[in-house]
């Protein structure tokens, strides 16, 4: 019967809203694959420097899948591990970003890039189209206009919204995040006119993309702003870690193939 499959909406406007997000990502990354007319420069005789990091990609993958196969017989467990499931993932795509850069580059720093620098990179390259998912709206990169971004209240959280009008809000919200940590790592009030210049500049050369959305969680569940997740119940939270799980798993999957692309192309 239709009302088995059926979750009840709470009352919890902020995990609505995030859950809206992580349903429309898992949509949206839904065979999930990637283009590029990128020749990779590492060369074959080098790609076992690539070792160490393939094995983190595999034990955090294998992590994720543990946590996830837990969750399918006792939602119970999804209260806590929904805590840790964007972390995980976080660094899963960052490994994985790290070894696509490396080849790409035949840099081996890429390997021990920082994160910030991570996500900068691949927004560059979707910017010059070097790289293309097979879903126009994960290619998207906005630059600081997004903060200008207007929808009406509570219009995400309809069954009508537009995907393109969710996307966009979220990208603002990932936005106004990002501008955030910085701040935060430099130590800035904003209070101080020469913390607003520095924000400013920062602001006025930022672009955001999905990858910074990723960063984003990470950052989010790891040092603060878990409060959505509060007193919410396991039922919900079930759902919520299955919707965040299974885009990781999409990703994962586009990222491996890509690589395993570019190892065979490798001079």
């Amino acid at each position: 019967m239709l009302l088995h499959s059926f979750r009840f909406k709470s009352n919890r406007l902020d995990f609505e809203t995030h859950l809206k997000y992580a349903s429309l990502i898992e949509e949206l990354s839904r065979g999930l694959k990637i283009s590029s007319s990128l020749v990779p420069k590492l060369k074959s005789s080098q790609i076992d420097l690539l070792k160490d990091k393939i094995q983190l990609v595999k034990l955090t993958k294998t992590s994720i899948d543990q946590e996830y196969k837990i969750v399918l017989v006792d939602k119970e467990y999804s209260s806590a591990s929904v805590l840790w499931l964007p972390i995980k993932t976080y660094y899963l795509l960052y490994h994985l970003l790290c070894i696509t850069d490396c080849l790409i580059t035949g840099k081996t720093t890429s390997l021990t890039a920082g994160h910030h620098d991570c996500v900068n990179t691949f927004n560059a390259l979707l910017k010059k189209s070097e790289i293309q998912f097979n879903k126009p709206l994960l290619n998207s990169v906005f630059d600081p206009t997004i903060l200008n971004f207007v929808s009406k209240s509570g219009e995400h959280l309809r069954n009508d919204a537009q995907d393109d009008r969710v996307y966009s809000l979220i990208m603002k919200k990932v936005a106004n995040g990002k501008i955030d940590n910085y701040k935060i790592v430099q130590g800035l009030s904003g209070r101080r006119p020469k913390d607003k210049v520095r924000i400013a500049n920062f602001t006025k050369n930022m672009e955001v993309s999905i990858f910074d959305f990723f960063h984003l969680m990470r950052l989010r569940m790891n040092y603060r702003n878990l409060d959505f997740v509060d007193n919410i119940p396991s039922s919900d939270t079930k759902v919520y870690f299955e919707k965040y799980y299974t885009s990781a798993d999409n990703f994962y999957k586009c990222f491996s193939t890509y690589i395993n692309e570019l190892i065979k192309l490798c001079p």
